[in-house]
C-alpha cells in the first residue's frame, strides 16, 4: 500500500511540477529516508523527456543496479499498448503464438493446443495456462530456472500446460519480446 501511494503521489506531483521545483519531492524523499517506505533505492521522475527529481538511496548511487521486477509489468503493457495503438498487435484478445515466427513455434517443446488460446490479455495480467509459479522454487517457470537460460522467450513457449497457478515474470518476458518485435529465433 506504502509503495503504491508513493507511486501515485510521485506520478501526480511529477505533471505539477516542473525542474526548478524540488521541493514538491522533499516529503516524499523524507519518507524514505526515515524508513516509512522499505526497499526503495531510488526514485527518478522524468516530466516532457527530462528529469525532474531524481534521488538515489543506496550506496550505489546512478551506477547501482535495480531490481526492477514490479516495473517490468508497467513497461510489458505500455509496449503491449503502443503494439496495439501502432496495429503491430490486433488487441488484447490476439493469440499470442500466433504472433511469434513460425520456426518458433515449429520448435516448441510441450506442444498442446491449449496453448493457442493464450492471449495477450493472459500474459499482461499473468494468467496463461502454463506451468509458471515464481511462488515455487520447484515450478518448471520459476524464474530463477528462467535467468539460466539464454533464450527467454523460448523458455515460456517450452513450458507445459497446468492450470491457471500465480503468475511469473516469463510470461511478461514474452509480451514483450513480442511487443518490440524481437521474438525472432537466435
Amino acid at each position: 500500500m506504502n509503495r503504491a501511494l508513493l507511486g501515485v503521489c510521485l506520478a501526480a506531483a511529477s505533471f505539477a511540477t516542473t525542474a526548478a521545483d524540488g521541493v514538491s519531492f522533499e516529503r516524499a524523499q523524507k519518507a524514505v529516508e526515515q524508513g516509512e517506505f522499505k526497499s526503495i533505492t531510488s526514485i527518478l521522475v522524468a516530466q516532457d523527456g527530462k528529469v525532474v527529481y531524481e534521488h538515489y538511496f543506496d550506496t550505489q548511487g546512478a551506477e547501482g543496479r535495480r531490481n526492477t521486477r514490479s516495473v517490468t509489468k508497467t513497461v510489458a503493457g505500455m509496449l503491449a499498448g503502443i503494439a496495439i495503438a501502432d496495429g503491430h498487435i490486433p488487441g488484447a484478445s490476439a493469440r499470442i503464438f500466433d504472433l511469434l515466427p513460425a520456426s518458433r513455434r515449429k520448435h516448441m517443446l510441450n506442444k498442446d493446443r491449449r496453448k493457442s488460446s493464450i492471449d495477450v490479455e493472459d500474459l499482461l495480467t499473468m494468467s496463461s495456462i502454463v506451468e509458471c509459479n515464481d511462488q515455487d522454487q520447484f515450478s518448471r517457470g520459476n524464474e530463477e530456472r528462467m535467468y539460466l537460460i539464454e533464450d527467454w522467450v523460448q523458455f515460456y513457449a517450452d513450458l507445459p500446460v497446468q492450470g491457471f497457478p500465480p503468475g511469473c515474470r516469463s510470461r511478461l518476458t514474452l509480451l514483450m519480446a513480442v511487443a518490440s518485435d524481437t521474438a525472432r529465433p537466435a
